[in-house]
């Protein structure tokens, strides 16, 4: 977490606020589209006054810099530490968000509600989808699209290409804000050393247009869909469904049967929920907000 605290640099104001044994900052960002104040990095202990003694002061601070809301947890924006887990607690995926279930409870009972879902789940591949993902991964590969491979610390070769198109396909996603890449590089970038994953490049006329990110959780044996990423231009171009493909076929030469689905936003426009059957393990997360 210390090394993460160094996003906060980027923002316009932030300020630690401190309650008995409780602490937290209010951050602002600006450069936010839809919610700029924030609450994050949350330290409470099991004890409901103290909970509320802390957020009174948040709120306090938040209505002195001029705001009739406050969300969170978020860290100034959405890389890492944002979120907190509503269900399935015993279930631990990495990365992933390790609040206690009490902080949930403590920040309901003092009026926030949940602002932006999120859900992470066990999909197992039929043979159907894994076919129709083939032919069409096929029908791209005639078109001119070009697929690479990459693991182990090769797969460091394209983070500023990473960065990029991360930057152009999550801009209208809900609480995304840009940070530099030195940031990108210095804070994201860190937890994946920790891990053995795979990254697929899609290229087009030697452009990188998408990637897709996977890994071994390092908990169990569950392989971990973490980013898939298509920049807004070729979108609605099948392209998601080509690298799924390949992703799903790398997964399954490494002795997988299925995948998570990791932390994804069920309020964006490309949240997908497969049917009844093919999902099991669900884990729900949540951004919270209190309005005055």
């Amino acid at each position: 977490m210390d090394r993460e605290l160094d996003i906060l640099q980027l923002a316009d104001y932030y300020k630690l606020i401190e309650y008995k044994s409780a602490r937290a900052y209010l951050i602002v960002n600006k450069k936010m589209g839809d919610y700029r104040c924030m609450f994050g990095f949350v330290d409470m202990p099991n004890d409901m006054d103290v909970a509320s003694g802390l957020f009174y002061q948040l709120e306090l601070e938040a209505k002195e810099q001029g705001y009739n809301y406050i969300v969170g947890p978020i860290n100034y924006c959405t890389y890492m530490n944002y979120r907190w887990a509503l269900s399935n607690f015993e279930h631990k995926i990495f990365p992933d968000c390790d609040n206690p279930e009490y902080y949930v409870d403590f920040i309901k009972n003092i009026g926030y509600e949940e602002l932006y879902t999120y859900r992470s789940a066990r999909i197992k591949i039929s043979k159907a989808l894994y076919i129709i993902g083939k032919m069409i991964y096929e029908e791209k590969l005639r078109e001119g699209y070009e697929f690479k491979i990459f693991e182990d610390e090769h797969i460091y070769e394209n983070a500023r290409d990473v960065y990029d198109i991360s930057v152009k396909a999550f801009r209208n996603s809900a609480l995304y804000s840009d940070i530099p890449y030195e940031y990108f590089e210095k804070i994201y970038l860190q937890w994946t050393k920790l891990i053995q994953a795979g990254l697929i490049m899609v290229y087009y006329k030697n452009e990188p247009i998408a990637y897709g990110y996977g890994y071994d959780n390092i908990y169990n044996s569950n392989f971990i869909c973490k980013t898939v990423a298509v920049k807004d231009e070729y979108r609605n171009k099948n392209v998601y469904v080509a690298l799924m493909y390949l992703a799903c076929k790398y997964m399954k030469d490494k002795g997988h049967r299925d995948m998570i689905f990791h932390f994804q936003c069920e309020q964006n426009d490309g949240f997908r929920k497969f049917r009844k059957g093919m999902e099991s393990d669900e884990k729900r997360y949540a951004v919270f907000i209190k309005r005055w």
